[in-house]
């Protein structure tokens, strides 16, 4: 057991170095993650289906992630990895840490203790549905208990800047994967004893792990042999300061949630947890390609621009965002194609029946179309962030979330019209669905964030000349491959359809997995006669793996994560 320990050890503490392993080794650990989140999920669908109980469960965290956001992108990794960089010694960087940790533990417990006494008030005025329904004062209590995440998750935060800068990326990785498995193990253990409140208890549970994973082998470091102490007060203050752009710009998305929740509260019970389902099964992709490249590629991508090399920024800038329309368009246009089956293989069992079937469907289709753009946003902000730029990712995040908010509004309103409503119903295949109309909520997420992404890329062509002429070519043939693998999936699933099998969840799911195998191998063959450069590097790269061949690469990158 103990050489088992001991390998295990190892392997956390591992180095990733080029920008294909970082970004495949990210995208394992992100694939993990998503997999535990997935089965979360279906243990929330079955247990509850899309009711008012799992409402309550998702409006409970607008208030605590709002807060996190906050709080935690003053302690985020990407001001403190530098901060750290900065400090050789351990004993200056163990000074700078626990300042850190005592400003921030002082700040978090201040900000969620006031939240707890204001909660009834701010909750009965987002959520009135919820007062009509005489459901506000589990809501409260949801929130209350909740409010202990953004201090753990703050204080994981500010371990995970050490976890990086001594290269642990497999352990940081480690983190989500243990968050999860405290939510599903509040909705199997703790919900059966204590109710509702033992899914909130879940969530800190999680959040708990999320942050004692990383102390071990922090503390064998050198860190926090003493309780933590502001020797540094100045230190505090420049970090806090230089972090108020990134904290406001990520409060802009937390915002938007905030609104697009009390939006679905206001339509029909269960409308949140469509929302939610859907905007869930969207983010396990955008995890896996975007999330994993555009973490990548940060600390290269800061140090290349604090050397001046302009050049280098920019080629590594265009060579993520290449792979990430390489591999997001076609698998966007397969979710589009698959939506049924994938939603009712993952969720569908127990209370979630049909209709929440059909409707997390659509929803999930609806987020899924911009996740090509809202991978790009997560590379291009990471790359401004590197410049040492925070003012105008702030600027389009502002200007994304009010376009949100209002476009949700619109279509909300167009869609009392019933000649309109039942228009948008066929289009999405929810005919006389009741709560249809939470489907603008997620078509309105999907047009902002296409919007806030080309204003974004424009601004950044408009700074570092020459971007969108590096990346136009793999962006016109994954339009080509997106389409090519969307047409095969169709086509397979048209003549499975005239088997007329059974529809057991076994043959759903075979029926998705042979068009989706269908859809990625004309996909694959249309990149390979286009003569695509990514395809070509990703196939010498997996076969270089695969005959334990030794790959060169021109960069360098280690991982940084941040939650």
């Amino acid at each position: 057991m103990n050489a088992i320990t001991q390998r295990a050890l190892r392997f956390v503490s591992s180095e990733v170095r080029g920008l294909h392993a970082a970004a495949y080794v990210l995208a394992a650990c992100a694939v993990l993650s998503s997999l535990l989140a997935l089965v979360r999920d279906r243990v929330l669908a079955h247990t509850f289906g899309a009711s008012v109980d799992l409402d309550l469960y998702y409006a409970a965290f607008r208030m605590p992630d709002l807060i996190f956001v906050v709080l935690g992108a003053l302690v985020s990794v990407y001001m403190l990895i530098p901060e750290l960089s900065k400090r050789e010694s351990i004993e200056l960087q163990r000074d700078y840490i626990d300042t850190i940790v005592a400003g921030f533990s002082a700040l978090a417990v201040t900000v969620s203790l006031i939240a707890i006494g204001i909660a009834p008030f701010a909750l009965e005025m987002i959520f009135p549905g919820f007062v009509s329904q005489g459901r506000i004062d589990e809501l409260v209590s949801l929130t209350r208990i909740m409010l202990l995440q953004p201090v753990l998750l703050g204080l994981s935060n500010i371990l995970a800047a050490i976890t990086q800068v001594r290269h642990r990326y497999a352990l940081y990785a480690l983190s989500p994967l243990l968050y999860s498995i405290g939510i599903i193990f509040g909705a199997t253990v703790f919900l059966p004893l204590w109710g509702l409140s033992g899914l909130a208890w879940g969530v800190v549970l999680g959040a708990f792990m999320h942050m004692a994973v990383q102390v071990p082998s922090i503390a064998a470091d050198g860190f926090f042999n003493r309780i933590p102490r502001l020797v540094e007060p100045m230190a505090l203050y420049r970090t806090a300061v230089i972090s108020i752009p990134r904290a406001l710009a990520l409060s802009m998305s937390q915002i938007t949630f905030l609104g697009l929740t009390a939006f679905a509260a206001s339509i029909a019970s269960g409308s949140i947890a469509i929302f939610m389902f859907g905007y869930n099964l969207a983010s396990v992709p955008l995890a896996i390609i975007g999330a994993s490249y555009s973490v990548a590629a940060f600390p290269t991508l800061a140090r290349a621009y604090t050397r001046g090399d302009q050049e280098e920024f920019l080629s590594l800038v265009a060579t993520a965002t290449r792979y990430v329309f390489f591999w997001s368009l076609p698998v966007a246009t397969l979710i589009v194609i698959l939506r049924a089956h994938i939603v009712r293989v993952i969720l569908g069992s127990g209370a979630f029946d049909w209709t929440d079937t059909r409707l997390t469907a659509a929803a999930f289709a609806l987020f899924s179309v911009s996740l090509a753009t809202q991978g790009l946003s997560l590379l291009l902000v990471r790359g401004y962030y590197a410049a040492g730029s925070t003012i105008v990712p702030l600027v389009v995040a502002i200007g994304t979330s009010i376009t949100t908010l209002l476009l949700a509004a619109f279509a909300l309103s167009s869609l009392t019209d019933h000649a309109m409503l039942r228009l948008v119903e066929e289009f999405l295949r929810v005919e006389g669905l009741s709560g249809s109309p939470v489907l603008a909520l997620a078509f309105a997420f999907s047009v902002a964030s296409v919007l806030g992404t080309i204003a974004l890329a424009l601004h950044f062509e408009y700074r570092f000349r020459g971007f969108l002429a590096r990346i136009v070519r793999t962006v016109l043939e994954s339009m080509i491959a997106a389409i090519g693998a969307a047409s095969g999936a169709y086509i397979f699933l048209v003549y499975a359809s005239v088997l007329n099998v059974s529809s057991t969840v076994l043959s759903i799911f075979l029926q998705g997995f042979g068009a989706g195998l269908c859809g990625i191998s004309i996909g694959a063959l249309a990149y390979f006669l286009l003569g695509s450069r990514e395809f070509a590097e990703t196939y010498a790269s997996i076969r270089a793996r695969l005959w334990r061949e030794q790959e060169q690469e021109d960069v360098t990158l280690v991982a940084s994560a941040e939650q």
